[in-house]
């Protein structure tokens, strides 16, 4: 999977981009070529998501922060940069709540159903599952 979206001002061209990497997903974001934002993901669903919202927020940055003409590129990066870290993050924080709450719920299911197995054995057969080497 490969998706590309391009932004153009004068002479500055910036690009997003979604790929396969291995077994999970890179997002990102360039400008003049050089990465300004890079994103992992294992699972693609929440890659695409991201990809959407990575894009609106550089929309919401270019239309906020406009610049002059003369304005220092690098400053320019490192603010795009800060900006979309702390939103991916964000973004981040929501997804792993839901990944909690489903392992969670997983977890109760689990120890619940070992609690009603554990019942029917005698102690002298039980035996730690791992033990160290």
């Amino acid at each position: 999977m490969h998706l590309f979206k391009h932004y153009r001002n004068k002479g500055i061209t910036g690009k997003t981009y979604l790929k396969s990497v291995g077994q999970g997903f890179e997002t990102g974001f360039t400008l003049n070529g050089t990465p300004v934002f890079i994103g992992n993901f294992i699972h693609a669903s929440e890659a695409r998501k991201w990809f959407a919202v990575l894009n609106k927020e550089i929309k919401v940055f270019s239309k906020k922060y406009k610049v002059g003409p003369q304005y220092p590129v690098a400053w320019y990066k490192h603010f795009i940069s800060t900006m979309l870290y702390s939103h991916y993050y964000r973004f981040l924080d929501k997804v792993f709540v839901k990944h909690n709450r489903v392992y969670l719920k997983a977890l109760k299911k689990d120890v619940k159903k070992y609690q009603r197995i554990k019942k029917n054995w005698s102690p002298k057969q039980t035996t730690p599952f791992l033990k160290v080497a």
